[in-house]
């Protein structure tokens, strides 16, 4: 009996000697886990301005600002969303995955990335105040053709409606309709997806009203068509150009992204008259994205492009 006793007393023992200090782990995680979602919880002020140059004041979470601003970069700097706005470029285009509805594993593994992650809770937050942002050309459609897929869009009106009619021949020959513009199809596009519905799919002219240029968009089409690469219209000097202007160790992150990555990048004849007109078009645009978010908290500056602001030197003709 008293061996039995002593059996119970040491299992106990290293019972306690196991438990003790995986509950102080435990305990330590969930106040951590507290602490954190309370810093979250606290509010934070950003201001923005509108078209006609009155600042706003939103009062927001700190989890919803860097939602917020993990999107914006996400769109902005790493994407080519500022150059239908502080450019000519009609339309930029962004899309990430959702979990559901499963149509791979690889689709599925791939709406738990960085990428896909920061785009959904990024626009779920946006959604919370979009209202306050009416005129800003931006939205969102999931096509039915690709389940899971989410596109972001934005677009310039005004250039996406004159690359639509000076190629209205060949959009009313794809799609077999009369076309009358480019607002027509946006209006369309309000109710169906704009590339795999509306514009079906067609490369030809996704990638004319991405203002990737007529003649590249439908080489890309023949290469897709015949399995052939067709290169990048910047070349390795040009890109390496773009390198030297951020080697600084010092360069904030967001600079390094609106520097290398913003510009749009896309495939096509490097030397035809067609790209070398548009690439020094998206080189000034570059510079005056770098200009307008220079020295500027990015999220307020972003948002105050998305109400309609520009400086006197942005405004367009």
């Amino acid at each position: 009996m008293v061996r039995e006793n002593q059996k119970k007393v040491l299992k106990k023992r290293a019972f306690n000697f196991l438990v003790n200090p995986l509950s102080f782990v435990l305990c330590g995680l969930l106040i951590a886990a507290l602490v954190w979602n309370y810093s979250q919880s606290e509010t934070t002020l950003l201001k923005y301005q509108d078209q006609q140059g009155t600042t706003h004041t939103l009062n927001l979470s700190v989890r919803d600002r860097t939602r917020l601003t993990g999107l914006m970069q996400k769109l902005f700097a790493q994407g080519s969303f500022a150059y239908p706005l502080l450019g000519t470029k009609p339309l930029s285009w962004e899309t990430y995955q959702n979990p559901f509805p499963l149509s791979s594993w690889t689709n599925f593994y791939d709406a738990f990335s960085e990428h896909s992650r920061t785009l959904r809770y990024g626009w779920q937050t946006w959604e919370k105040y979009q209202h306050l942002f009416p005129s800003a050309p931006l939205w969102i459609e999931s096509p039915e053709c690709y389940p899971g897929a989410i596109s972001i869009f934005i677009v310039n009106q005004d250039y996406f409606n004159n690359v639509v009619k000076q190629n209205k021949e060949e959009f009313e020959t794809v799609l077999g309709r009369e076309i009358k513009d480019g607002s027509q199809l946006l209006e369309e596009a309000k109710n169906h997806s704009l590339t795999s519905e509306v514009l079906q799919g067609h490369q030809g002219l996704i990638g004319t009203v991405l203002g990737y240029g007529r003649n590249n968009s439908w080489k890309f089409l023949e290469g897709c068509e015949n399995r052939m690469a067709i290169g990048c219209v910047w070349g390795e000097e040009e890109e390496s150009v773009f390198a030297e202007e951020v080697t600084s160790s010092d360069i904030p992150l967001t600079e390094y992204y609106l520097s290398l990555y913003s510009c749009p990048s896309f495939a096509g004849d490097a030397d035809s008259e067609e790209s070398l007109a548009l690439k020094k078009e998206y080189i000034l645009t570059r510079l005056r994205v770098l200009d307008y978010y220079k020295e500027k908290d990015f999220l307020e500056a972003t948002l105050s492009l998305l109400a309609g602001y520009r400086l006197p030197n942005h405004s367009k003709e």
